[in-house]
């Protein structure tokens, strides 16, 4: 009888520490708002088909398929995440209690929603991970998008949502949005992915030009800038930007960017909008191009420097 008191004492002090553990952590709700929603519980395999509601926690995956919607509700004062169809998202972290808690979730895959109507306190954090960065907010409300390869964006609607990879990071203020692959992009003005996309990866252009004549090309938007080349007009098939005064345009040019003067491009296709920077903007970093055909004085410019970073205000 002893040995079986022994027993169960060792076996009780093994436990306990894994109850408390249990006790802090919390539980969320999750709601169907269309059909098409499963959650594989931690530690299992199998995925169960969710028609209503039920009650998630740490560990938890729910996937949404193409029709699918749900909302997981964290707390019900305004702290809850929207999944849109074909998303799979990981409760890892839910603890604390209702005045300071830890929040960390991961998106592995689609697009999200995230609200925090309350602000939070010293004690209290909201993390999302994504393949290729990791977002910390604090009483905000912001988009995520991850791709299948991985790729994932970001858009802020209220607050600012810090985005971090490896040794970058940088704050997004509202309205504006930032993407992650091998590194950070720059913090761009946004509101929907289409433009965050179109803002990073420019627009299909064209050029063109009376005759064959080639065009001068910048090291920023105004002819105070040096020139860096010329480039013949049918070379140019897509804009990064464009300033505020809609005159000069911003193209790839030998590894890095430069700008033209055109009275003539035009956009060809759909695009959700170039990303707009202001006049006279430049210049641009020179040490990025693989050759320069003339030579750049950056002792001549004659404009204070104007940095990308400076159209990230909102």
């Amino acid at each position: 009888m002893k040995r079986l008191v022994v027993a169960f004492f060792i076996l009780s002090v093994g436990i306990f520490p894994l109850l408390i553990h249990a006790q802090n952590e919390l539980a969320a709700t999750l709601e169907v708002l269309n059909a098409g929603v499963e959650v594989q519980r931690v530690n299992t395999l199998n995925w169960i088909p969710v028609s209503v509601e039920a009650i998630v926690g740490v560990g938890d995956r729910i996937r949404t398929d193409a029709t699918g919607r749900a909302r997981i509700t964290f707390f019900a004062d305004g702290v809850d995440t929207e999944l849109l169809p074909d998303t799979v998202y990981r409760i890892q972290q839910f603890s604390g209690d209702d005045t300071q808690f830890t929040i960390q979730a991961e998106v592995l895959l689609g697009q999200t929603i995230q609200r925090l109507t309350r602000l939070l306190d010293a004690g209290s954090s909201y993390d999302i991970t994504t393949p290729t960065m990791t977002l910390a907010a604090r009483g905000t409300a912001f988009a995520i998008r991850v791709e299948e390869g991985g790729r994932a964006a970001m858009i802020v609607t209220e607050g600012t949502v810090n985005a971090a990879k490896d040794a970058a990071a940088a704050d997004v203020p509202p309205e504006f949005g930032i993407r992650a692959d091998a590194e950070l992009s720059d913090v761009v003005r946004a509101a929907t992915f289409a433009e965050l996309d179109a803002a990073i990866d420019g627009c299909t252009a064209s050029v063109s030009t009376g005759d064959d004549v080639s065009i001068n090309v910048r090291v920023g938007a105004s002819t105070d800038f040096p020139r860096v080349g010329t480039i013949d007009a049918r070379e140019i098939d897509r804009f990064m930007g464009v300033t505020e005064a809609g005159a000069w345009y911003r193209i790839n040019f030998r590894g890095g960017f430069g700008w033209i003067l055109s009275s003539s491009a035009e956009i060809v296709g759909q695009c959700a909008g170039l990303r707009v920077f202001p006049d006279n903007f430049g210049p641009e970093d020179t040490s990025l191009y693989e050759s320069v055909g003339d030579p750049v004085e950056r002792e001549a410019l004659t404009l204070p420097v104007i940095t990308p970073e400076a159209t990230a205000n909102p």
